[in-house]
């Protein structure tokens, strides 16, 4: 069931990634695109300025990581960030336009 029903979609390449927003952007005529490193960031941490957006430390509680359960978990298992994005942090990884960069530039 992984990459099913609310659970996320994975084995995905950064390839498979930009043919889905093309292809998404062609369907609906509206313009998509990965999020920048930075863009991603600032809605993951959702205005904070600690290091996640529940703070400095994250635990299981909170998030899917680490491969303690073995599996990626439904969409939404775990509380909303501030902005109300859910999974920002941890169950999977996720891919930008871009590569990290220690500012925001």
């Amino acid at each position: 069931g992984w990459g099913r029903g609310r659970r996320p979609v994975i084995n995905v390449n950064y390839a498979d990634a930009q043919s889905y927003v093309a292809w998404l952007s062609e369907r609906t005529g509206q313009r998509y695109r990965l999020l920048s490193e930075a863009e991603w960031e600032y809605a993951a941490r959702a205005g904070t300025t600690t290091a996640y957006y529940v703070g400095d430390t994250l635990d299981q509680s909170q998030a899917n990581f680490g491969r303690i359960r073995g599996q990626t978990l439904e969409v939404g298992s775990f509380a909303p960030n501030a902005f109300g994005l859910y999974d920002m942090t941890g169950n999977v990884a996720q891919w930008v336009e871009d590569c990290h960069h220690e500012s925001y530039e």
